[in-house]
């Protein structure tokens, strides 16, 4: 029997006994009359009243702790849940406690090797201590150089002025020159026509000359037989006396005979002269008309290419450079490239700064030791200057002197000075890995750039695109400049230098890093698309 309910029980049995009992002096009555089964039945039914009022509040009691049963045990699972997930929090936390302690020990060994390199900086402080005073006095060469360069940026502004209106009228004789170059194509024509011609006159002119070269012949042998007849009449003379007058006579005339037939002889060989200067000066207009057709023939890319591979120059820098760790680490750069004539006669060889130690993406001042070597034909050569491009900065020159350059025996490659004569243009890799062509035209915002378009599939061989650096000519052969990205190409019509920067042990790696900061902000200022 539940606890509970016997206690009921018996708090209700004592509070009958108690509610039966009477403590009261009985009262006189009449002798009572026993009626128990009245009291009985009264008592029974309170019992049973209370005894359902008992079930009642247990039955209530119950259903309390049923509820409550329900609610331990929701509590008791979320309680549950949240200790797994505690649980899991605590290995999570354990897993990035080993982690860390793994960072502690690696921060811990790196700690000892900072601790080594600042032992060393320590050493090097001391060195660079004793570097500065000479650092001061190269300070003050550097400031009274710095002031003459001020000086020269002043010439070089208004040099600058003087080259714009150049330009200017530069471009206005560049239409005139394709003005006259179609008035020349026209001319062409008719001077084929012209030179056919010429040559039959020259071929009728030639058999003229032998005629009378054969005529002087017979002239000069008669000449030699008059001579003859003269010395016999001289010997008669002194033998015949008496026909002295006759003699002298007969003599004086045929002398007379043989001037006229040298004056003759004389014009003659004057007329057969001007006949050869004629036919000389024929041969030559007929070699430039030759050389011009030879200079409009379109060449395919198979031949450009070949003669790029044939006629290349390699140039590799070596360099000393600053890691990441502030360690001088050396490093060698490569590229290929071409001789490049241009309108004056001088020599260059060509090349994009990405592929030298210059590179604009680099900090200049991790720059410390720059050296060239120029490979030609089996020669190397060490080069101690080189030229940063006036009309794109990031394209580098190399004058060559012209006994070195008729030394060898490489081709040179003239510049294109007008390649909008030509619909497309031919690019080869500057490490000779492919070539392609593209159509192109001249950019809105500058003259000295054309904006390669891109090719439709099919185009280019196999996976050939555009990029900085490759070199680009025109259709028949000639040099047109290098691509400063990868989707416009630098004119090159004369090598202007914007800034010249000493190779060798005549580097200055302050000098240097001044310009190529001035160099990086010059690429600023040229047109969006190109920089």
């Amino acid at each position: 029997m539940n606890k509970t309910l016997m206690l009921v029980i018996c708090d209700f049995l004592l509070l009958s006994m108690l509610a039966l009992a009477r403590f009261d002096p009985p009262e006189p009555t009449s002798p009572p009359t026993l009626d128990t089964s009245a009291a009985s039945a009264s008592a029974e039914a309170e019992i049973i009243a209370l005894l359902e009022a008992s079930l009642q509040s247990e039955l209530n009691s119950r259903e309390n702790l049923s509820e409550n049963l329900t609610q331990t045990r929701s509590a008791l699972q979320d309680k549950a849940q949240l200790l797994a997930e505690r649980e899991a929090t605590l290995a999570d936390t354990q897993s990035e406690l080993s982690k860390k302690v793994a960072q502690a020990n690696a921060l811990a060994s790196e700690k000892a090797e900072v601790e080594a390199q600042q032992l060393q900086l320590v050493t090097e402080k001391a060195a660079t201590e004793a570097a500065r005073d000479q650092l001061a006095e190269r300070f003050e060469n550097t400031r009274s150089q710095l002031e003459d360069a001020n000086q020269q940026r002043i010439e070089l502004t208004s040099t600058l002025g003087q080259i714009k209106q150049e330009s200017s009228l530069t471009q206005e004789r560049l239409s005139q020159s394709e003005r006259t170059l179609l008035e020349r194509e026209r001319a062409l024509a008719a001077r084929e026509i012209a030179l056919q011609a010429a040559e039959a006159e020259k071929n009728k002119l030639a058999r003229e000359s032998e005629q009378l070269n054969r005529q002087l012949e017979i002239a000069q042998a008669e000449r030699k037989l008059l001579q003859a007849n003269l010395q016999q009449q001289q010997l008669e003379k002194l033998q015949l006396q008496q026909e002295k007058e006759q003699a002298f006579a007969r003599a004086e005339q045929l002398s007379q005979d043989v001037s006229k037939l040298g004056d003759g002889f004389t014009q003659l060989g004057q007329g057969v002269s001007q006949i050869e200067q004629g036919v000389d000066s024929l041969a030559q207009a007929s070699a430039e008309i030759k050389q011009e057709m030879v200079n409009s023939r379109p060449q395919t890319m198979s031949e450009i290419f070949t003669r790029f591979q044939n006629n290349r120059a390699e140039l590799r820098f070596s360099s000393m450079e600053k890691n990441l760790f502030g360690n001088p680490t050396q490093r060698d750069y490569s590229s290929k490239s071409i001789l490049v004539e241009d309108a004056q006669g001088e020599y260059f060889l060509v090349t994009h700064s990405s592929d030298t130690p210059f590179a604009f993406n680099k900090t200049p001042s991790n720059l410390l030791e720059v050296e060239l070597t120029l490979q030609l034909d089996d020669r190397r050569i060490p080069i101690t200057q080189v030229g940063f491009l006036g009309a794109d900065p990031r394209l580098i020159f190399i004058p060559l002197p012209k006994l070195l350059v008729e030394s060898t025996s490489l081709e040179t490659f003239p510049l294109a000075l007008d390649p909008e004569r030509w619909e497309e243009a031919i690019l080869v890799k500057n490490d000779e890995s492919n070539f392609g062509r593209t159509a192109f035209k001249r950019l809105t915002q500058s003259n000295r750039f054309l904006k390669m378009e891109r090719p439709t599939l099919g185009e280019l061989f196999s996976d050939f695109a555009t990029s900085r650096g490759d070199l680009a000519f025109t259709q028949n052969g000639r040099f047109i400049g290098a691509l400063s990205n990868k989707d416009h190409a630098v004119v090159i019509e004369a090598f202007l230098a914007t800034a010249i920067v000493d190779l060798g042990s005549k580097f200055n790696p302050e000098q240097n890093q001044q310009t190529i900061n001035r160099l990086k902000d010059r690429v600023l200022k040229l047109p969006l698309e190109v920089q």
